[in-house]
Order: C-alpha cells, then sequence, then structure tokens
C-alpha cells in the first residue's frame, strides 16, 4: 500500500509540473526512475494517466479523476498524522475552508480569532464558496464548506451536514428608518424607499423581484446591486435603502443597528451550517471550529 501512494504522489507531483524533467527536479530523483514510476501506474491501472503536448504533459481523462482521489488521499493521510499526535495545541495544522457571504463577512471572522486563540500555529485558508464547492470537498481540495445546507448534498454517504440555523430572509433597513414605523400591511410603503439587492447569491434578486411584485403588483426601485455584505451594511445604516437579506447577517455588526422592518415580504427559511468529510470528524480543529459555530448561533460563549 505505501508502495503505491508513494508512485500516486509521484504521478500528482508530474502532473502538477507539467513535464516529468520539472517534477524530478522537485522530488530530487531522476528522470528515468520517475518515468518508471509513472509506467508502474499506468500498467496497473491498466490506461494511460499523462498525454504529451506542446510544452510538456497533462492528465489525461482518467488522470484526472485519478488526481482528484489523490488530492483526497493526501489531505486524509495528513489529518491521520495530526490525529496520531495527539491533541497537542501547540501542533501546526491547516484548515481550508469554503464559506458564503454570511460566513466569511460575518460569522467566521468572530469565530476565527477563538479558534487560534486554542490552535496559535494552526493555518487557515479561507477561500470564497463557488459551485464548484461540493466537488472540492469530495476531491479533499477542501476541508470543510459553511453556507447553506441542501439535500442533495446530504445524500453522499462521506460527507457530514451540520446545520447550526435556520435562516429567514427579511426585509432589513436601520432600526430607525420610517419604515419601522409603518402598518404591517402598507405593503406599498416599499416603493416609497429605494432597494439594495444583494447580488453575491442571484436568489435573491429573484425573490426580491417577485416578493415586491406579488403584494404590490409593482417593480421595486432598485438602486444598487452589490455583492459585498458589508458595503450594503453601510448602505443601510447610512441611507433610506432596504434590502432583502438573512436575518442573521445583521446581528450584532458594529455602528447603527438594522433590523427587519414590520413588512414581511421575504419568504425563503433555509438551514445553514458546515458540510465536511467524515474522516475530519475527528480532527480536533475541526472538532473546536464547530462547537464554537454551534456557540455563536446559540448566543453563547464556549467555554
Amino acid at each position: 500500500m505505501l508502495d503505491r501512494m508513494s508512485l500516486l504522489f509521484r504521478f500528482q507531483t508530474i502532473a502538477e509540473a507539467g513535464s516529468v524533467r520539472r517534477a524530478a527536479e522537485v522530488l530530487n530523483v531522476t528522470q528515468p526512475a520517475l518515468s518508471r514510476s509513472l509506467s508502474q501506474l499506468e500498467k496497473a491501472y491498466g490506461q494511460p494517466l499523462l498525454e504529451r503536448h506542446a510544452r510538456g504533459v497533462r492528465p489525461t481523462a482518467f488522470g484526472h479523476n485519478l488526481l482528484a482521489t489523490v488530492s483526497r488521499l493526501a489531505r486524509d493521510w495528513e489529518i491521520a498524522e495530526a490525529e496520531l499526535a495527539g491533541n497537542n495545541p501547540g501542533a501546526e495544522g491547516r484548515l481550508r475552508i469554503h464559506a458564503g457571504p454570511l460566513w466569511s463577512s460575518v460569522v467566521l471572522p468572530s469565530i476565527i480569532p477563538k479558534l487560534h486563540a486554542i490552535y496559535a500555529n494552526l493555518t487557515v485558508e479561507m477561500m470564497p464558496s463557488t459551485g464548484a464547492a461540493l466537488q472540492a470537498l469530495l476531491d479533499g481540495r477542501v476541508d470543510v464548506s459553511f453556507g447553506g445546507l441542501y439535500a442533495p448534498e446530504r445524500n453522499y454517504p462521506q460527507l457530514r451536514a451540520r446545520a447550526f440555523s435556520t435562516i429567514r430572509d427579511r426585509v432589513t433597513a436601520r432600526a430607525d428608518h420610517p419604515i419601522q414605523q409603518c402598518d404591517p400591511s402598507d405593503y406599498a410603503a416599499v416603493h416609497r424607499y429605494p432597494w439594495i439587492i444583494y447580488s453575491a447569491d442571484p436568489v435573491y434578486e429573484a425573490e426580491t423581484i417577485h416578493a415586491v411584485m406579488e403584494r404590490t403588483g409593482a417593480l421595486p426601485q432598485v438602486r444598487v446591486r452589490s455583492g459585498s455584505l458589508l458595503a450594503i451594511f453601510r448602505l443601510l445604516q447610512d441611507g433610506d435603502y432596504l434590502c432583502i437579506l438573512p436575518d442573521a447577517a445583521v446581528e450584532g455588526i458594529p455602528g447603527r443597528p438594522l433590523r427587519p422592518v414590520p413588512i414581511e415580504l421575504g419568504r425563503r427559511n433555509s438551514d445553514t451550517g458546515a458540510l465536511y468529510r467524515l474522516t475530519l470528524e475527528h480532527y480536533p480543529p475541526m472538532q473546536t471550529l464547530l462547537e464554537l459555530c454551534s456557540a455563536y448561533f446559540a448566543g453563547a460563549k464556549p467555554s
């Protein structure tokens, strides 16, 4: 098994380097030795793993699939070694995180300093969540993805989903906005003020347009589209804008408080939480991170 893993890691290095020569330099082995390693793998799998092109080599379709498996195995091996070393807060480690806008702008910036207070040498790599987040999890390129949890993602046996809260979309404005004094049935009031559309998630544009049209028969006055939650918070605090946002996004933000308005338009409710590989379930930094997330949404301070 160890021999096969060694060959797989050599193949991964060749693919990443784009040539056998450069990979040999990285690994400090001879090119003939590296070529023999590649031949052994191709013989074992019964098909080529690399194809030549003008500037070197690139993976075949099967090679791409194999690389995804190697990436996951390499990360799982790294985690297993960390677990065998014991729960040593001083040990170095790494967590690779995909995070949706609510998590990257609001939740995780509050949590990661607490995580580093326990694991000072932990490196956290935080990236914006994309449509490829699920595949990145399965391939081992990402350890945990924070955001909305949907049924199809929960059907993978190698993944574990943990919900921390149910997010409800609400029309939001500053706490002292004139609309806060309106009657809940005064739907026409939403046309007295300019709207912001949160464009990081296409769902919010559709929800804003459809919700206002359904209740009032007219389109909202959209004056700003922004994918930045922080920019939207500032606009809402300093202007008379309205915006449909997840309710958890505006809790505890600095500056003038933002509040849901009395007029109900947003209807979408969704679970939000973590999706991660089962192989990381007992990795101490991951366990601590999930506990901190749970405490954040429970409104309690973790011990």
